[in-house]
């Protein structure tokens, strides 16, 4: 008795050889590079397709410290941090000019910070986000709340109003020794302190009653 009738075998359909000529320059075959219909070379079995990895001993470590030769080679260049310009030296004339830094500076502490910023002014009063904030925003961020309102100064009452939306209301006595901690951690002259001291003092006095 056979295993396999004979009407399940699969039977062998004759095609014209165009179609495999096509099928051939269409299809990627596996393991062997595309047929651009311009013939393929004999290449022994051992051949490898693709580009080959230069032996180059230098690397990006050597194409950033190079390879000196002298200890000169390592010494800065003489124009590093000042001008070599005939007449534009940065040589100073006056004694008190010393330590002196020429130039606008970037972070202009020298100009009023303005409390109502327009949307053109393109100067930085020290207050910019740092790299880190970009890299590691904060939780709250999405919610439209930065670290900056954490730090912002803020009223006894507001402090206390903020707290007791979030469902942290304190007695007056408790309260208003957090408070007088976290005024002290902020270094106010006056009788201000920020969110996030006032979080800390919380933590400070939290098994306190």
């Amino acid at each position: 008795m056979p295993e396999r009738l004979e009407e399940s075998y699969p039977k062998t359909v004759i095609v014209r050889k165009t179609v495999e000529d096509v099928k051939a320059v269409q299809t990627d075959m596996l393991g062997t590079v595309k047929n651009l219909g311009q013939g393929q070379a004999s290449k022994p079995s051992e051949h490898v397709y693709g580009y080959k990895i230069a032996t180059d001993p230098w690397n990006a470590a050597k194409c950033i410290n190079g390879e000196p030769v002298d200890v000169r080679d390592l010494d800065h260049d003489r124009d590093l941090g000042k001008s070599v310009k005939l007449n534009c030296t940065n040589t100073v004339r006056k004694p008190q000019d010393v330590n002196r830094a020429f130039g606008c500076p970037t972070i202009r502490t020298d100009i009023p910070y303005k409390d109502k910023r327009s949307i053109t002014d393109f100067q930085n009063y020290g207050d910019e986000p740092e790299a880190v904030d970009l890299l590691f925003p904060s939780t709250f961020v999405e919610m439209g709340v930065s670290e900056w309102d954490f730090a912002q100064p803020r009223t006894r009452q507001q402090i206390q109003e903020l707290f007791a939306k979030i469902g942290y209301e304190y007695k007056i006595g408790k309260f208003n020794a957090i408070f007088n901690k976290a005024r002290e951690m902020t270094g106010s002259q006056n009788d201000t302190a920020s969110v996030r001291a006032f979080m800390t003092a919380v933590k400070m006095f939290h098994d306190v009653q």
